[in-house]
């Protein structure tokens, strides 16, 4: 890793710094497309009867995010690489000083696609495979999506894949994260959520084993992205803890919906036109929203916590850190992973799946 654009690079950890003492956003997550070429069960984040917003009017999102002091900003769906001028838009980005992303499925990543894309300054792909093979709910799979994985993982783009624990996934997360370890990888687990809030229901007792599980590799030192603070939080909430914490979304992170409106994340109400917003607006923005208990945003929750939370935070990862010292010390580190025993599916849980009710994850 470590390409030019790399969003945790040393020059681009050291443009964020400002963003530690003021009241200026880190990143953005801007809305290029509605349509997708999947049609994931759990999915509300799409709509194939509307179609992609026009390059001038996302470049002018683009140039709002850096005259309010972005770092890094995404360029999200739907699914991103549907957009014709998606090249275009990741060198515009990249030319107003920012590092630039996507989320995709990528169904449609080739190798050249790929060049394309780390060729127009892409410095962060996060690919998400729900399950081990590809069901009419959750299509994206490491049987369907093996390759892509290993394909970026040849780059020096930041990459990650992210998987989501649910009811439909639960018993596969595990094979999932093995096969990223093995190539190095990182990996992050989010728990599944229903319009941002957490969904909890009869099988939080083995959601909780596997955030566990996923702890114990990133003690060992495998390659996990998930932070010790963020995986506490999952603990806490899925035992009906949950932590007290202040939402900075619509400060530190916001989103803007192909519409262009300005949100504190996509799960929250419009507040306004986005090229409306002034600098006052998003200082103003870094309070308490309401609707922070059992959140399941975990991008906004992981860059919030540090700022509502630091002295926790800081505990947090200072004592698990010196739990991977010990275990360093001890000669567990990077401990072979033994194979699943895969039990008997549980009764499941299922959320609504269609006309808005749908299960949503991040």
């Amino acid at each position: 890793m470590g390409g030019a654009n790399d969003p945790v690079s040393l020059g681009a950890i050291a443009r964020s710094l400002p963003r530690a003492v003021d009241a200026k956003p880190i990143w953005a997550q801007v809305n290029i497309t509605w349509q997708c070429n999947l049609d994931c069960a759990y999915c509300s984040e799409y709509d194939n009867t509307k179609g992609h917003v026009a390059t001038a009017d996302v470049i002018a999102r683009i140039d709002k995010c850096a005259d309010l002091g972005c770092v890094h900003t995404d360029l999200i769906g739907g699914e991103p690489l549907l957009h014709p001028d998606i090249d275009r838009l990741l060198r515009h980005v990249v030319s107003r000083g920012m590092t630039t992303g996507m989320t995709t499925n990528a169904f449609l990543l080739t190798e050249q696609r790929l060049a394309e894309l780390i060729d127009a300054g892409i410095g962060r792909i996060q690919i998400s495979v729900d399950a081990v093979k590809p069901t009419r709910a959750t299509p994206k799979s490491l049987k369907t999506l093996r390759k892509k994985i290993e394909m970026v993982a040849k780059t020096d783009v930041w990459f990650r894949v992210n998987t989501v624990i649910c009811d439909d996934t639960i018993d596969d997360v595990e094979e999932v994260a093995r096969f990223c370890f093995e190539l190095g990888v990182g990996v992050n687990f989010s728990v599944a959520h229903d319009r941002g809030r957490l969904v909890r229901g009869a099988n939080d007792a083995r959601i909780l084993e596997k955030v566990r599980w996923l702890l114990d590799r990133k003690r060992e030192g495998h390659a996990v992205h998930t932070p010790y603070y963020l995986i506490r939080y999952y603990e806490e909430a899925l035992q009906g803890r949950p932590f007290d914490w202040t939402c900075h979304g619509g400060q530190k992170a916001f989103y803007v919906s192909p519409e262009g409106q300005f949100h504190w994340c996509y799960h929250t109400p419009p507040q306004g036109s986005f090229l409306d917003v002034t600098p006052e607006h998003v200082a103003a923005n870094g309070a308490k929203k309401g609707c922070e208990r059992e959140c399941g945003v975990d991008c906004v929750v992981h860059t919030s916590l540090p700022y509502s939370n630091l002295a926790e935070v800081a505990r947090i990862e200072a004592s698990e850190r010196l739990v991977e010292l010990g275990m360093l010390v001890g000669g567990r580190r990077r401990a072979p992973i033994a194979p699943i025993a895969r039990a008997t599916p549980a009764a499941k849980v299922r959320l609504p799946t269609v006309n808005g009710e749908r299960r949503t994850l991040d």
